[in-house]
């Protein structure tokens, strides 16, 4: 999980500065930079705190903007939306939501089966809330 969040903040800090490097630099620069910021994240609390108020609570603690939504029983959707909003495979179920927002604004969700056990092994932040985390890098690296 700490990985695929890395990743997600590290590439949209890069896009959002410009900077242009190359994979194996950009694996060691994931590492050695977004670490304050993901380690923030990367708590069960913290990150059931993002999911279910839609907003990064324990890196930003200002107001989050009008229209913010996480995802939480009534805003997960019907049970058709949540059927619509999933694939499943062999071992693994994959789900979007907050159902009523766009795509672009909805987190994404992976389920693994481990020792026949679900467990959550990723997360995919919502566009905003990938370029918020990369405002909050971008200042962490500045100080």
């Amino acid at each position: 999980m700490r990985v695929l969040l890395t990743n997600q903040v590290v590439d949209a800090y890069l896009c959002r500065t410009g900077i242009q490097i190359g994979p194996l630099r950009r694996n060691i620069a994931a590492a050695a930079i977004a670490n304050p910021v993901v380690e923030k994240l990367i708590s069960s609390e913290a990150l059931s705190q993002l999911l279910t108020r839609g907003w990064p609570v324990t890196v930003v603690s200002d107001a989050p903007p009008p229209g913010t939504v996480g995802i939480t029983t009534t805003t997960i959707g019907t049970i058709w939306q949540i059927f619509g909003n999933s694939e499943y495979g062999l071992g693994r179920f994959e789900v979007a939501g907050p159902a009523a927002l766009p795509p672009q604004q909805r987190f994404y969700l992976e389920f693994r089966l481990l020792q026949w056990d679900w467990r959550l092994v990723a997360v995919t932040l919502p566009e905003n809330i990938q370029n918020l985390l990369a405002d909050e890098l971008a200042k962490a690296t500045q100080k």
